[in-house]
């Protein structure tokens, strides 16, 4: 079997579990990496197992044969990178948000166009399994959508010692935890209803105006030193944001992110309420699936490819009790992408999030920006 050849750009923890996930596939093989510097190349070529490293992106450009590559760098880097890749003819898998303006997402999207190549962005929440019966079951049971809740809640930057480059607007960009993991929130929600948000109102709060920048790298979701040398440091992008929406039926909803909560790890959380049953899902109990009732029992549908159909089952790799997360969420992110490329499909048949799901995202964050900006309520063009 004729594998396809990917290249790494961006070493750290998202960066090592695309690797991880690439190799789980089977029908990929992991050619080069680069990371911030050609001596960071080498160690991560050589942890990881990778034959090739580059001292930056250019260099892996011109002289790997690649046919896919996974951009998991910081976000200033999502659009060059993106772009000169894309060009070239190499099919471009990128992590989120997809570009720090939806200026840059336009030319994206125009040298999509232009070129016969995939693109794909890691929104990988959309693949869990229980994600996909939740889909199934809004779309065909829940009856008349009535509002959308939910959450996205951290803790890795609660002190005010705690730093990483997302802070830093010239490499994160204008807005930190809306782009981070709102997004995240915005394309799990759009996915499961099928419909986009058109409109919302929104409030972003700084919790730290300030903040102690370490003298030395550290990576992020690092435990604080508390004992490192500081230096005080403006902050300028949001701690927490609480956002009022609507979709293009009407349906209303609303949702807060933060990575300010104690004790909130990577706690995603979603409700859909409809006129026959309401549906929920944790990231933090993926393998659960609440379906609540007015008139009858709840429920509480486990992961279990005995008991689920479809995409759902076919995305289960374990039986049920055997429990699954969030690797496997990654896998089958990337899995859709590469059977898309594969099997020369439409990505419109595929779950993948395209870079036109990934410009929707980039939209929404402007809007939520603008609007607790002048607080009132912003359309989405």
């Amino acid at each position: 079997m004729a594998k396809l050849k990917a290249g790494i750009i961006g070493t750290g923890f998202v960066g090592e579990a695309h690797v991880e996930a690439l190799r789980r596939l089977g029908n990929v093989e992991v050619r080069a990496v680069v990371a911030s510097s050609l001596e960071s190349s080498k160690k991560a070529a050589e942890k990881l197992g990778v034959p090739n490293y580059y001292a930056d992106y250019q260099q892996m450009l011109a002289e790997e044969d690649l046919d896919v590559v996974h951009n998991c760098t910081p976000n200033n880097l999502h659009f060059p990178i993106n772009k000169a890749f894309m060009e070239a003819g190499v099919h471009v898998f990128s992590e989120k948000p997809l570009v720090m303006n939806s200026k840059e997402g336009r030319e994206l999207l125009e040298i999509l166009e232009a070129e016969d190549i995939y693109a794909g962005v890691n929104y990988n929440y959309r693949h869990y399994p229980l994600v996909k019966e939740m889909q199934q079951k809004v779309r065909e049971e829940a009856g008349k959508l009535f509002h959308v809740r939910g959450y996205y809640l951290q803790d890795w930057m609660l002190f005010d010692t705690d730093y990483s480059w997302r802070v830093d607007p010239e490499k994160g960009g204008k807005s930190r935890v809306v782009a981070d993991i709102g997004s995240h929130f915005c394309d799990l929600l759009q996915y499961l209803t099928g419909r986009k948000i058109t409109r919302l109102i929104a409030n972003t709060k700084i919790v730290h105006p300030e903040r102690k920048k370490p003298l030395s790298k550290i990576k992020s979701f690092a435990q604080t030193d508390q004992e490192a040398e500081y230096e005080e440091y403006q902050v300028e992008t949001e701690d927490y944001a609480s956002i009022l929406f609507e979709l293009e039926d009407g349906t209303a909803g609303n949702f807060t992110v933060s990575q300010v909560d104690a004790g909130h790890k990577n706690d995603l959380f979603i409700e859909i309420s409809g006129s026959k049953k309401s549906l929920s899902w944790s990231q933090e109990h993926a393998n659960q699936l609440f379906i609540g009732y007015r008139d009858q029992a709840n429920q509480n549908l486990v992961r279990d490819p005995a008991l689920l159909k479809g995409k759902a089952a076919e995305r289960c790799y374990y039986p049920g009790g055997h429990i699954e997360g969030w690797s496997e969420g990654l896998k089958n992110s990337i899995k859709d992408f590469y059977d898309c490329i594969l099997e020369k499909g439409n990505p419109a048949d595929y779950d993948f999030a395209t870079f036109a799901d990934g410009q929707q995202e980039v939209k929404i964050t402007e809007a939520i920006l603008k609007s607790s900006r002048e607080e009132k309520w912003v359309e989405i063009e």
